[in-house]
């Protein structure tokens, strides 16, 4: 009896064991479970707020991009209506311009008519008088000329392309300018090549942009302490293709001003309108050309354009 009572108690013991085991057990599986499903949604709780956050952000730089496009268009618009006002005040101008040049050609045909008449009556009498009537006649028409060529390059007209000689058409633009070139107390000399083809252009188109670079060499050479001198110069760039150099020993260009310089209404003069260069390059382009700029290694700049030749003389 004894030994039947020692084996109950183990037996007893055992089993309470192992139910607690598995009590136990169960409860660290459901605290696992537990734990798992709390990472779970800790994971998409983060993967929303991630998400959300993404939304925001891009929200937030659309706005940001939205405010910045906004004030751009605003900046645009402003420049927009003053280059607008800036075009109708030049306008007016050009008329105001194109109707004098027509008031001033009367009273030089009248000069001209009055110089020809005396010029008439004292032939042969007066040699000293008559040469000062061919000097006053030879300016009068000289004069009437740049009012034509003035008034050529006011007037709303078709281009006329037709083939012309480069070199001739320069050494025409320099005797238009060359009393402001004497009175500027500035030299202007020329180095052609001889031995070029025409070019196809318009001539009045043509000339405006030569007289363009050379007005604004004279205002480069303005406070000039060293030699006032325009060198104008023409060349074969390729087979195709002409260059028509304008080089000055002036002040040279700032570097913070080269990207600006063919913009419309930029100027660095207090009275310049800011219109030439950018009408220059638009004249050069839609003859197939390029205009550009660069400063010299010793002193000045020198504009620059091509053209190309004319095709039956390629």
């Amino acid at each position: 009896m004894k030994k039947k009572k020692k084996t109950k108690k183990p037996v007893l013991r055992n089993k309470i064991r192992n139910g607690e085991r598995m009590r136990l057990k169960g409860v660290v599986a459901s605290l696992r479970k537990n734990r798992n499903d709390l990472k779970d949604k800790i994971r998409k709780q983060t993967d929303e707020l991630n998400v959300r956050n993404g939304q925001l952000r891009i929200g937030a730089e659309k706005q940001i991009r939205s405010e910045a496009q906004i004030k751009i268009r605003m900046k645009e618009f402003n420049e927009q209506r003053e280059e607008l006002l800036h075009v109708t005040r030049v306008g007016k101008l050009a008329e105001f311009v194109s109707s004098l040049a027509h008031e001033i050609s009367q009273p030089l045909t009248a000069i001209l008519s009055y110089a020809q008449a005396a010029q008439r009556m004292l032939a042969g009498r007066e040699p000293e008088i008559e040469k000062i009537l061919s000097y006053i006649i030879n300016d009068d028409q000289r004069a009437a000329e740049v009012i034509q060529r003035l008034r050529a390059l006011l007037k709303k007209s078709k281009s006329e392309m037709k083939p012309l000689d480069i070199n001739a058409l320069i050494n025409e633009t320099v005797v238009l300018i060359t009393t402001d070139a004497t009175v500027r107390n500035t030299g202007i000399k020329t180095e052609f090549d001889t031995d070029l083809p025409f070019v196809r252009g318009d001539r009045i188109q043509l000339q405006q942009v030569v007289l363009n670079l050379i007005s604004n060499s004279f205002d480069a050479l303005e406070n000039s302490q060293g030699a006032r001198e325009i060198l104008i110069r023409t060349s074969r760039k390729d087979t195709n293709t002409i260059i028509v150099e304008v080089k000055d020993s002036g002040c040279g260009i700032p570097t913070h001003n080269m990207s600006k310089l063919f913009t419309r209404f930029f100027t660095s003069k207090p009275d310049g309108l800011g219109m030439g260069l950018s009408i220059s390059r638009s004249i050069v382009e839609s003859h197939g050309g390029r205009l550009d700029v660069k400063n010299n290694p010793d002193r000045g700049a020198t504009f620059y354009f091509t053209i190309p030749v004319n095709k039956k003389d390629a």
